[in-house]
């Protein structure tokens, strides 16, 4: 399982909301490059990289400092915003390894075109972000319901071709009181999915729970800010080494 610290950016700094409510933001302070080289220096290859004042307005607005983050050589998952094409390869540009796409991957509901669309441009460099709140996926910076569960939308995007997908358990991000095992276990039931499952992941324990339970991999946010997170612990769990 691949740990992703979570670099959550609003005005060019990094901070954390609590369950995606932008009047409940913690401003931390920090350079995002600072933050991202201190992940490295405990064995971090990957970031989550999430443009909180692009999921806001509507397009990115932290491509500078995406730039920058690609300069230190680590694999970056970024989104927020990408609710254009030109906005995807804006950002792929800028140094984006994958886009996390939500909003944009639900246009037409379900008859999926615009998913189909997106896969033929971009195909895997596309990561669909399933945001859950209630028991079913949102949008639009999880503002607007769809009015369907994960599954179904997840069964759909697979017969298209995509293979990996980011479900953020909206009621648990910036809580700290640990991951939906439930869903996620409901999910992994599907078959050959990979799920990388961020919202409330705060312990060393809650890693190893995701290693166990399948889990592609897990974002860690608010815990390596806040609490006495053991990054490269949590690194080495895993991987399996302890």
């Amino acid at each position: 399982m691949i740990v992703f610290p979570a670099i959550d950016l609003y005005a060019g700094k990094v901070v954390r909301l609590r369950k995606g409510d932008f009047s409940d933001k913690t401003d931390y302070g920090m350079d995002p490059v600072h933050a991202a080289r201190r992940f490295a220096e405990a064995g971090c290859r990957c970031l989550h990289v999430v443009d909180l004042e692009g999921a806001e307005s509507g397009s990115p607005k932290h491509l500078k400092q995406l730039r920058e983050l690609s300069f230190l050589g680590m694999e970056i998952e970024y989104g927020g915003g990408l609710r254009s094409d030109e906005s995807i390869s804006e950002a792929m540009a800028a140094g984006a390894s994958r886009a996390m796409v939500g909003s944009l991957m639900f246009e037409g509901g379900k008859n999926m075109d615009r998913a189909r669309a997106l896969f033929a441009l971009f195909g895997q460099a596309i990561t669909p972000s399933i945001d859950i709140s209630g028991g079913m996926a949102v949008v639009s910076g999880w503002t607007e319901k769809t009015g369907e569960a994960p599954g179904p939308c997840i069964e759909r995007l697979c017969s298209i071709g995509y293979t990996m997908f980011l479900v953020t358990a909206t009621e648990k991000d910036g809580m700290l009181l640990g991951p939906d095992m439930r869903l996620y276990g409901d999910l992994l039931r599907m078959g050959q999915v990979r799920i990388i499952a961020a919202g409330g992941v705060t312990s060393l324990d809650d890693i190893k729970r995701l290693r166990d339970a399948g889990l592609y991999g897990a974002v860690v946010g608010k815990a390596l800010y806040e609490k006495d997170f053991d990054l490269a612990r949590a690194i080495a769990i895993a991987r399996g080494e302890e």
